[in-house]
């Protein structure tokens, strides 16, 4: 009961300041309260001011022996959903509609790209005098067994308003933890894998050198009749290049030039009349 005392005056104070928690633990010297806040700086005041009418308020009102405040820093404060319930319960408070709160909130928790999900709920008498819920989801949101223990950051807040009260729940998945149902594939191993088993396929099986032989085969065509004839009139001494093929151009030229060795040979003699 006292814990739970402690915790709404801190969250009462603190408001501007991020309160996320509190936690006691009792030493031989008094009692150590360590103060989870996004911004330190408004709890301990300027010179130590404000800590010290806490630490005071804690002595007298709770009746602790000796308290020793510690302040500690939130990393990420987005991602911690006891902080992001007292911002949505505190601009709810100061009149803003609940729906812009509501996705300004679910935004700001996804970019800060640490969470997989995220589900808000506000209940109460938001637009008329009936109480109801209101739910904001996005991403993935587990809702039993380990992952709903361990991955989910829940949060609780109340905003008062003359219709009466608002509850604020927020629920953030943190993406950091390991649910065994994703596949990751580690893109440098597998190349790292892929340049040794080469490297050793390598060595297995060497290359093997194929010479390619072109194969040239001679076939023996038989000679036509009118061929032969050609080839037994021609004298192989007067003529250098043969062509086998029986063409009409070939053997036009082959008659031309017989013809104009005929005429060389012929010589003419005088006449009587024309030695006269």
């Amino acid at each position: 009961m006292k814990l739970l005392q402690i915790n709404e005056y801190l969250r009462s104070e603190l408001v501007r300041a991020g309160f996320a928690g509190v936690d006691l633990q009792k030493t031989p010297l008094g009692v150590r309260i360590t103060l989870k806040t996004s911004r330190p700086g408004l709890v301990i005041g300027k010179g130590g001011k404000r800590i010290q009418e806490i630490t005071d308020v804690l002595k007298d009102r709770f009746q602790l022996e000796l308290p020793q405040i510690e302040v500690e820093e939130v990393q990420h404060p987005d991602v911690n959903a006891q902080i992001m319930a007292e911002r949505l319960a505190y601009s709810l408070d100061r009149g803003r509609h609940y729906r812009r709160a509501g996705y300004y909130i679910l935004r700001k928790i996804m970019d800060s790209g640490l969470a997989l999900g995220a589900e808000i709920k506000i209940s109460g008498k938001i637009t008329s005098q009936r109480a109801r819920s209101q739910y904001f989801r996005v991403g993935v949101m587990r809702k039993s067994g380990f992952p709903a223990q361990e991955a989910v950051d829940k949060g609780v807040a109340q905003c008062i308003q003359k219709s009466g009260v608002l509850g604020v729940v927020v629920k953030i998945m943190r993406a950091n933890f390991n649910r065994g149902d994703e596949v990751r594939i580690k893109t440098e191993d597998l190349e790292k894998a892929q340049k040794e088993f080469e490297a050793k396929r390598a060595k297995l099986e060497p290359k093997k050198e194929i010479d390619k032989k072109i194969e040239v085969e001679e076939v023996e065509e038989p000679i036509s009749d009118e061929i032969k004839e050609i080839i037994e009139e021609v004298d192989e001494t007067d003529v250098k290049e043969v062509s086998l093929e029986s063409n009409e151009k070939e053997k036009k030229e082959v008659t031309l030039e017989n013809k104009e060795e005929e005429k060389k040979e012929i010589t003419l003699e005088p006449s009587e009349e024309g030695k006269k």
